[in-house]
This record gives structure tokens, C-alpha cells and sequence, in this order.
């Protein structure tokens, strides 16, 4: 973070020693409309606008990212409770198949008796 900041702060400098030489108004035409305007206002308020939707973009981004973290965890989560609900209910199978169990001995038929 620091890095980011001492960075703008570098590029921030040519900017200030342009705004302090070109300080002579300029027209700005925007359909019928012309309005006369301190070039060193214009650039200011060019380069605040760019860092204010830097800014919003970034956000965005990162919220985004975040979003799409959270619902990968709730996802995670559901499986990992139904992994559990299935282990549970395999137990719950094998204990009721040890206790019954299905292949019992046949008895002694009755050939075999006589």
C-alpha cells in the first residue's frame, strides 16, 4: 500500500508543475454551449475523475472476486454436509445389515433327517 501511494505521489508532482504553468483559460465547446476554462482546472478535474473511476472499477472487481468466494464456500459447505448425511446413513445400513444379517445358515432339510 505504501508503494501505491508514494507511486501516485511521484506522478502527482509533473502534474502540479503543469498546473502551475498553464494557467491560461481555454474554451470548452460541448454542442451550442462554450464555456471558458482555466486549463489547469481542466486537467485537475481530468485526472480526478480518472482516479475516482479507478477506484470504483477496482471495487468493483474486488467485490466481485468476493462474491464469487462466498457462494464457492457455501457450495463446499452443502457438500460436505451431504457427504456427511450419506456417511451417516451408510453406517446406519451396515449397522442394520450386521444385525440381520441376510445370509443365514439354511437348516437341515428333511432328506438330511432321515
Amino acid at each position: 500500500m505504501k508503494t501505491k501511494l508514494i507511486a501516485g505521489l511521484i506522478l502527482l508532482i509533473p502534474v502540479l508543475i503543469y498546473v502551475v504553468q498553464n494557467g491560461s483559460l481555454v474554451p470548452i465547446r460541448f454542442l451550442r454551449w462554450e464555456y471558458p476554462v482555466s486549463q489547469s482546472l481542466l486537467v485537475l478535474s481530468s485526472l480526478l475523475i480518472g482516479v475516482i473511476l479507478g477506484f470504483l472499477l477496482s471495487y468493483a472487481r474486488r467485490n466481485k472476486e468476493k462474491n464469487l468466494q462466498k457462494k464457492a464456500e457455501k457450495k463446499a459447505n452443502k457438500l460436505k454436509k451431504a457427504e456427511e448425511k450419506l456417511k451417516k446413513q451408510q453406517e446406519k445400513q451396515q449397522k442394520a445389515e450386521s444385525q440381520n444379517p441376510t445370509d443365514q445358515p439354511l437348516e437341515a432339510s428333511d432328506e438330511d433327517q432321515l
